[in-house]
């Protein structure tokens, strides 16, 4: 993410009159050198048109109130002289048209609201948050809440396990991002990395005895204290999910990469997981 005038992407929810990503926007913005674009995706059919009797008029006062309330939701960032730039487009592919925004907006970081989801309709459906998750390229802040952060700790949670160059490429970017993301909100950073069997090393650029892999090693790689490094044998989730009890971080990082089909539901990864069982809000990179 970048240092420099910050960009962040807000995904305003049309059906909700309190927006938690706003809010938390507006709190990061005041942190750091950063602007919001609020973006606002809205859509109705003929059967809920009322009065309207074409779909042009009907598309015409949907977008026109829609702007207006958008307006009205962002008279904090004017008093608190935060400057955004605000978009409101009309389509029913919610998702489609979100991820068409940011890739033209040049934002750093997305910021969405979310709530926790039943293990059932995390299988049974297709949520905004999964799909956004596995098809955009900018980090994404799923936010439960609105409130300023709890702690000033963040952890970074890597695979060091798979030594694949993609999971390897992956750790890189969240550290760089997680290092970024604490530089503008003001946290200590943690990493964490669960583990079945061992840490394979010889995918990592460290002299160890063996293969054994060492806190203070992996706190030197990636410039965190040894005693902020977590590494713990166990369940993936399972296990991050302790770590994340134990020092209750306001902000867990973690990467996502895409996995489709029957075996992607059955399977799923640690980022989606994590989103529906930690509390705290979720960074996610890929």
């Amino acid at each position: 993410m970048a240092q420099q005038q910050t960009r962040l992407f807000v995904a305003v929810d049309p059906t909700e009159a309190h927006q938690p990503a706003l809010v938390k926007a507006l709190l990061i913005a005041k942190l750091g050198n950063c602007q919001i674009h609020a973006f606002l995706c809205t859509y109705k059919d003929m059967q809920q048109a009322g009065e309207y009797t074409t779909h042009s008029d009907l598309k015409r006062n949907v977008v026109e109130e829609a702007t207006k309330w958008l307006e009205q939701l962002m008279q904090p960032c004017r008093i608190s002289g935060v400057p955004y730039t605000t978009q409101v487009t009309w389509n029913k592919e919610w998702v489609d048209s979100t991820i068409h925004a940011v890739e033209k907006s040049g934002c750093d970081l997305v910021i969405k609201s979310s709530f926790h989801h039943s293990k059932a309709r995390r299988f049974f459906s297709t949520t905004s948050d999964y799909e956004l998750m596995h098809r955009c390229a900018c980090p994404i802040l799923f936010t439960h809440q609105d409130q300023e952060w709890k702690t000033d700790r963040m952890l970074a949670c890597l695979d060091l396990v798979s030594g694949d160059p993609q999971h390897m490429r992956l750790n890189t970017i969240i550290i760089r991002d997680a290092q970024a993301f604490a530089d503008i909100v003001g946290m200590d950073l943690y990493v964490a990395c669960a583990y079945l069997d061992a840490i394979d090393s010889e995918h990592l650029p460290l002299e160890t005895h063996g293969h054994e892999v060492t806190r203070a090693q992996l706190g030197e790689l990636y410039e965190v204290k040894p005693e902020r490094v977590f590494l713990r044998q166990g369940n993936t989730v399972e296990t991050l999910k302790a770590i994340c009890d134990e020092i209750d971080p306001s902000i867990v990082i973690i990467g996502t990469l895409a996995r489709t089909g029957i075996k992607g539901k059955l399977i799923g990864n640690t980022a989606e997981k994590l989103i529906d069982i930690v509390d705290a809000d979720l960074l996610t990179v890929n």
